[in-house]
């Protein structure tokens, strides 16, 4: 889906699509850095908002037209606002409702008494009257946004077993602001300005490991290649570029969201290479999408332990795992 931040030339649009589902839009026009909008034929088909008010926000307008609606665009917009909120250092996040209070507990909110909210949250116009008195407010704290990073993109290295997702990479550039996007490898850039996304391979895979255990599983491999010179005065594609790309890609292939996600890159001095993805750090000028080599790692030896020796008949020493065997006599 192509999700982007709204601009005041959405304004009659939006205000159109909130009445028409009956949602006050009083508020929303000062707050449309932090409103972020799903496109559809004929206008907006979702919806949801962020109002900044010192450490604290008021999560609000969070709406998906009824044809549009079992889909996942609420989750998939409400995610990405939590997460925006985390990189702003806001502490809190607030939201009234009337009609939703039994959706939000899935992602952390709870209710709390309307005179609870803080001082800084009376600003905010839904809050002075907007919503009825009878809207349920509702409460999640934020972590701080070193945790928040960590936990949507893990700052330790991925293996096998904890892969950095493709929903989760996506997620974290989408709420970002447009910047720069480089790619470094231990610290260092890695694919130089003005590089090309030429291909995104959306791979399954299925395999045997030495032990004899069976897998499938899915992955996301995102192609890049050197630009020219001329390309290259150009500078690096911006995050948001990178995704319009992306978004283009997936209407037609199935990409999964659950998918681990790689980068494929080479050229002539260097061997084309997958790489994982580690971490975003998201700098002021800059968002840098850190990446490690991968690596070989024997499944079954990690079942079965180094020595291959393990507790189940699957992993009995006779069967030597990933180890070296005797030589095989023949009589």
């Amino acid at each position: 889906m192509l999700t982007r931040v709204a601009t005041t030339a959405d304004l009659p649009q939006l205000h159109t699509f909130l009445h028409r589902l009956g949602l006050p839009v009083a508020g929303l026009d000062e707050h449309l850095a932090h409103s972020v909008v799903v496109d559809g034929e004929g206008g907006p088909h979702a919806l949801a908002a962020l109002e900044v008010h010192g450490s604290v926000g008021l999560l609000r307008s969070v709406a998906v037209a009824p044809e549009r609606r079992g889909q996942g665009l609420a989750q998939h917009l409400v995610q990405g606002v939590i997460e925006r909120a985390s990189a702003l250092g806001l502490t809190d996040l607030y939201l009234l409702t009337t009609t939703a209070a039994a959706y939000f507990p899935r992602f952390g909110f709870q209710p709390v008494p309307r005179d609870v909210a803080p001082a800084m949250l009376h600003a905010s116009r839904e809050v002075q009257g907007v919503c009825p008195a009878s809207a349920t407010l509702m409460h999640l704290a934020l972590l701080p946004r070193s945790v928040a990073m960590t936990q949507t993109l893990p700052q330790t290295i991925p293996g096998l077993t904890e892969p950095t997702t493709t929903a989760a990479l996506t997620s974290a550039l989408r709420v970002l602001p447009q910047r720069p996007l480089e790619f470094h490898l231990h610290g260092h850039v890695l694919v130089p300005a003005g590089y090309h996304v030429t291909e995104v391979k959306a791979v399954t895979i299925e395999a045997m490991d030495c032990g004899g255990n069976a897998a499938a599983w899915r992955e996301t491999v995102i192609q890049l290649m050197d630009g020219s010179t001329a390309d290259a005065q150009g500078g690096f594609m911006t995050n948001r570029k990178f995704l319009a790309i992306y978004d283009r890609v997936v209407k037609h292939i199935p990409v999964r969201d659950e998918a681990e996600v790689r980068f494929e890159y080479g050229n002539a001095s260097t061997p084309a290479m997958q790489y994982h993805v580690t971490h975003v750090d998201a700098q002021p000028e800059r968002v840098i999408i850190h990446l490690r080599t991968p690596g070989v790692q024997c499944k079954a030896g990690d079942a079965c332990g180094p020595s291959g020796e393990g507790v189940n008949d699957e992993c009995a020493p006779a069967l030597g795992c990933c180890g070296p065997q005797q030589p095989m006599t023949l009589s």
